[in-house]
């Protein structure tokens, strides 16, 4: 099989448990690009937090961010596609979860806002992602077209869900949602998702989707997994998604990504 490019998300992916990319991934990735293969960084994180791991693989690389939102050339940090939410969206989102009294990530112009420093899941987001929380009241904001909402709840409640369950019946069509984690609701524009930027971005290298293989673990990594021609789940990856896929690799703590790459590439 040839491919001419990887498109890797982060999380439970690329990264380890840990958060650390581990050098068998960093050898074989640069390995395949120095061969000409584009890698491309695909991840529901903001610009920045995943700016340094690209940083650290040592290569040139588009940075599809916020599962699609925003994309960013790590060459010179120029924002190359951004959809935000629209303000009536955003708006109403705010004004339900407060009134559910559910913890609210906002994400606007790389930085991250929060009304609570203090809770847990301001204290968790912070220490995962490397970002510094920015506290400030929601109903302060001039201009509420947000890259990205999250809900966010470390217990994963029964609450929370049948919360998360709402909002999709709420807003329909109008948003685009999915968890990237369990206890992490993301709601973004509706022309968003992985799988629809990726093809974007890969128009324009002139790569066809199928040329292209693709690594995930979440539900948010669905779309990106089933539109390209070589979809590859981690073992980490939850029953569902493994079954909606064509191929199933090792976990992110045992060098998933770099195994397939080996066994199907070189």
């Amino acid at each position: 099989m040839k491919i001419k490019a990887i498109a890797l998300d982060l999380d439970g992916t690329l990264l380890t448990s840990e958060k650390k990319i581990s050098d068998i991934n960093k050898t074989v990735l640069k390995y395949l690009e120095n061969k000409g293969v584009k890698i491309f960084i695909v991840t529901g994180r903001t610009y920045v937090s995943a700016k340094p791991f690209v940083t650290e693989l040592g290569i040139d690389s588009y940075i599809i961010a916020y599962n699609g939102a925003k994309v960013v050339d790590y060459k010179n940090d120029e924002v190359v596609f951004e959809l935000p939410l629209e303000e009536k969206i955003s708006k109403k989102v705010i004004e339900l979860g407060k009134e559910r009294g559910f913890h609210i990530n906002l994400y606007q112009d790389n930085k991250w806002y929060v009304e609570n420093l203090e809770s847990l899941e301001t204290q968790h987001y912070a220490k995962h992602t490397g970002l510094t929380p920015i506290k400030k009241s929601f109903d302060t904001f001039e201009d509420y077209n947000m890259t990205k909402i999250t809900i966010q709840d470390m217990n994963n409640s029964k609450e929370f869900n049948e919360f998360c369950n709402e909002l999709k019946r709420v807003f329909g069509n109008n948003v685009y949602t999915a968890k990237s984690q369990k206890f992490l609701f993301e709601i973004l524009n509706k022309n968003v998702n992985k799988g629809l930027i990726l093809e974007k971005v890969l128009k324009n290298y002139d790569i066809s989707v199928e040329e292209c293989v693709a690594f995930g673990d979440a539900n948010n990594d669905l779309e990106m997994l089933t539109v390209v021609g070589y979809g590859v789940a981690m073992g980490n990856s939850d029953l569902e998604l493994k079954s909606k896929v064509k191929y199933v690799t090792d976990t992110n703590d045992n060098n998933g990504v770099a195994k397939f790459l080996k066994k199907y590439f070189f």
